[in-house]
Parts: structure tokens; sequence; C-alpha cells
């Protein structure tokens, strides 16, 4: 740090990088502290070192611990702490209870939940009044579809497997009526009972040809085999149900409802927002071992595992008849495009994009109209800003969340 009274940031992240514009926006001298060196100049000073703590932080403004991990801010909070006892501290942490914790034994200390923050802008954006298309922006009405009804259909594996043993039965129904001389329904009936096993109390192969006895104990043991195929593959196939009705393969009827896609830190918090609001929610993830999906599952909310930029997903989770849809992956271009797919099917159906690139956000407003797109980063800057502003030595109870 090279000047008195400097704002210290630690973490040169999305969050961090919004944060050092608005700072120095306001005029005040910024040092940025990241272990990787910047791609271009900035406005501020930059240090490139792994989280080292200045010896003279006890001069700085404000000190900001704004990394991606929790546990990382924390860490350095602590060792600015043992540096300075009455240096501000503000940090970013996505677990309110234990920046409470914290907050609490700390002085000085106050945090943010990035996520909470995002979270509230992005359901607040579902209210808003839907702002009027530019002159720019391409207005497609889109004719919905009927959706077709989906029929049930039985395992194709559990046909043949019927179709095997049915056929077995046939062909030897047909040998032993010619070769033990009995009449049809005696032959089936003989054939039913060897093949079920408890058969050979009336009619037996004790006094019949070699032929017929091995003939017998062929379809003796083909059925026995056959009969546990069927049985496993009815198994599985009701195993798979279960797991379709756990998981969310399976298509959204209800209207009126909220889609989510992408359940992260920030999706979690979305749909909690939600619920606390009354709506009805539906989300859709991409991996069925997602790190949130048991909450999700906890709270009853149905899910659709599977990819939010297919149109086909979508239509499963819904969309064709929601009240809006909130795509907040951590990845742009995946928003983007499960934006324009939404607004494919729906042209009326109001997306709100969690998009870190402002000017993006800005040309999708103007372009494509999409009028709600916002960076989780930019909401929690807006913050964590103001924190600057407060005199020094000046703190905040608690946490801001």
């Amino acid at each position: 740090m090279t000047s008195a009274d400097s704002i210290v940031i630690f973490g040169a992240t999305h969050t961090g990088i919004r944060l050092a514009e608005r700072l120095v926006e306001r005029k005040h001298r910024v040092c940025v502290i990241d272990p990787e060196a910047a791609d271009a100049p900035r406005p501020w000073e930059q240090v490139c070192s792994a989280f080292a703590v200045p010896a003279d932080i006890g001069s700085a403004r404000v000190v900001y611990l704004v990394t991606d991990e929790d546990k990382i801010n924390i860490r350095l909070a602590l060792a600015v702490r043992r540096v300075s006892a009455t240096v501000k501290l503000v940090v970013t942490l996505t677990q309110s209870r234990l920046g409470e914790k914290l907050s609490r034994q700390l002085h000085h200390f106050s945090f943010v939940n990035p996520p909470e923050l995002a979270a509230g802008r992005f359901v607040e954006a579902i209210y808003a009044p839907q702002p009027v298309a530019t002159g720019n922006a391409r207005v497609v009405t889109t004719k919905v579809e009927p959706e077709a009804h989906e029929r049930w259909r039985p395992d194709p594996l559990i046909l043949r497997a019927v179709a095997v043993i049915a056929a077995l039965g046939l062909l030897a129904t047909v040998y032993f009526h010619f070769a033990e001389r009995l009449r049809w329904i005696d032959a089936l009936y003989f054939v039913v009972t060897m093949m079920a096993t408890v058969g050979f109390g009336d009619i037996s192969l004790r006094d019949s040809s070699t032929l017929s006895k091995l003939v017998g104990v062929a379809v003796m043991l083909a059925s026995v085999v056959n009969t546990a195929v069927i049985f496993a593959l009815v198994t599985d196939s009701l195993l798979k149900k279960r797991l379709v009705l756990s998981f969310g393969h399976r298509r959204i009827r209800q209207s009126g409802h909220v889609v989510v896609a992408g359940i992260g830190s920030v999706g979690l918090r979305v749909v909690e927002e939600l619920l606390a609001r009354g709506e009805s929610v539906v989300v859709i993830d991409s991996h069925e071992n997602g790190r949130h999906l048991p909450a999700i599952f906890a709270k009853r909310v149905p899910a659709i595992i599977g990819d939010a930029r297919s149109e086909q997903t979508l239509r499963n989770a819904g969309a064709l008849r929601a009240k809006a849809l909130l795509s907040v992956t951590n990845d742009d271009l995946s928003n983007l495009e499960i934006g324009l797919s939404a607004k494919a099917l729906r042209s009326d159906l109001r997306v709100v994009l969690r998009i870190f690139d402002q000017e993006l956000a800005q040309s999708l407003r103007e372009q494509l109209d999409v009028h709600f797109a916002f960076s989780m980063s930019a909401t929690a800057a807006e913050v964590l800003v103001k924190f600057a502003g407060e005199s020094r030595g000046q703190t905040a109870a608690g946490g801001l969340t």
C-alpha cells in the first residue's frame, strides 16, 4: 500500500473489479491485491501477491475481502486483525450465519452476502414494470403450439422378455401335444405347470422318451432364467420411475409458476426468496448430483434435470405456462442462450438473466428485448461501496445481507 487512507481490496474477482471501479469513480485511492497479475493497466494500484497482509494495513480507510472463497476471506480477516485491531473489515460471505457469529467476535467487522443481495434483485425484476421496447428491439410474435400429451409406453425390454417366454411356451405346447399325445389343453396345462415349476403332480415325463425329458429340462431352465430376467426388468423399470420422481425427469403440468435455471448459491437463494413470497417454483439443473439439489428436494420444489438451453427441457419445465424465467447459472453465454430459447417459445415471457458483463447486459436490453439482465458482482459492489463512505472507525453492527 503506497499511501495512507487508501482502500485495500483483497481479490481481483468480478466483485472486486466492480467495487474498485465504483470507488475510483468516487475519487478514492484504491489498492487491489491478488495472486494473479492483472491482464491490463487499471486506474488503481495493483499488487501481485499471494494475499500477504501489508505491515501498514492499519492506515487503510477500509479493507475489503472479496475473494470467491469464504475460507480465504475469513483467513485474511483474521490475518488483518492480527496486524491492526481498528481497521474496518468488510467481507463477502455466502454463509450468513457464520458472518453473524464472526461479527459478534470481531470489532469493526461487517459482511455482505452477494448471493442473497443478487437473489433479491432478480426476484424484484419479476414484479417490475415491463420497460418499453426500444426502436432497435425486434418484437417477435410466437405462436404457441399445444403440448402433446405423452402416452404411457411399456419398457421394450420387458416386452421382448415376455415375447420370448410366450414363444417358448407355445413351441413346447406343440411339441408335447404331438410327442406325448396330449390334448391341446392338457399340453398347454402341462407346459405352464412345468414352466412355473409347480408341475409333475398329475402329468409327468417319468416314462417319456429321452428327447421329451431333454426338452422338458430345457423348458424348465429357460423359463426360470427368463422369469428372473422379467422380474429384474420390472424392478429396474420401477426404480427408474422412482428416480424420475426424485430427480425430475418429467413434464411439469402446473401454470403461473416461476422457472429457475441453475441451482448454485445464487439459484438456491432465488428459490428461497420466491417461496417466501408465495410463488410456485420449478427448477432446472444440469447435474443430478448438484450440491444444492438436496435442499431443493427438501423444500418439495419440482425439479427438471436437463440442459436448460434446450427448448424441450424448457417445455418440460412448463415455460409455456410460466409466469417468468430466471436464468442464474455462472456462465453469461449459457444464461443468454437459455433466455433466447425461452423467448423463442414465448415472446411475452418475462426473462431475467444473470449477466456478469455489463456491456452485454445493456446490449440485450437494446437489441434483443431482454430488459432484465443483472450482475451479482455489480449488485454486491453497489452495497459494498457504501461502507467506504462511512467515517473511519464506524462499524455496522452485525452483517448486511
